[in-house]
């Protein structure tokens, strides 16, 4: 990265060194970084990063959070954006759950400078999840989503499905351990068509995923801004 600059760099699953972010800066790049909370919000702010993903626990996939062995908050995005703007001078970008125009415009509205989105996409003509995975979100079947540890070792949330009910209880935390040991499982489920073992990472608002363009997909989400 500091060998051929890119425009913009984000972690997450923890906050590099103050001397890994002062360097990607004077390369030219912005750095962002992932947090859960007010308080990781000012600890990213404390090293020294340039802006904010701020993810709500409703999000689908990984968990940004820096503490994955503690229970993570249900407070909602527009809570947090709210909390982490008045604490923290630095751009937010909202994440979680955002798969409606409403919902894009509210967490505009309280305070975060642009809204990112995930679990909307995973049908979008564009995307790269497996025909298993896509075929799930639509599943009628298939009506909640969970946080689980048991696919890679640090919480994620997903479609609910059998390996979840069978190893959530005695799972073991230790990504990316778990999750290399999954891994050949996962991918040849997916090939296989067989959706209860693979992990099925969706947010709260899966039911919102449609096959269509991206670009129409985002237009929609925008035009109530």
């Amino acid at each position: 990265m500091l060998d051929d600059p890119v425009p913009m760099v984000s972690f997450t699953f923890g906050i590099p060194p103050r001397s890994v972010i002062a360097a990607l800066q004077r390369a030219g790049t912005v750095v962002v970084q992932s947090v859960t909370t007010p308080d990781e919000a000012a600890q990213a702010h404390q090293a020294g990063v340039d802006m904010l993903t701020l993810q709500a626990v409703v999000a689908g996939g990984h968990s940004g959070t820096l503490s994955p062995r503690r229970p993570l908050q249900p407070v909602p995005l527009v809570d947090l954006v709210k909390q982490v703007t008045a604490a923290v001078p630095l751009p937010v970008l909202a994440a979680g759950g955002l798969a409606t125009p409403d919902a894009v415009a509210d967490v505009v509205r309280a305070g975060a400078a642009a809204a990112a989105v995930g679990t909307v996409l995973l049908r979008a003509t564009e995307s790269g999840a497996s025909a298993t995975h896509q075929a799930a979100l639509t599943d009628p079947a298939r009506t909640e989503t969970v946080l689980t540890h048991a696919f890679t070792g640090r919480p994620a949330r997903g479609l609910r499905n059998t390996f979840i009910d069978d190893h959530e209880d005695h799972a073991p935390f230790g990504y990316p351990a778990i999750h290399h040991l999954t891994s050949p499982l996962r991918k040849a489920a997916a090939a296989a068509g067989k959706p209860d073992y693979v992990h099925l990472w969706a947010g709260t608002g899966y039911r919102h995923a449609t096959a269509e363009p991206t670009a129409d997909i985002l237009r929609r989400l925008a035009s109530a801004l």
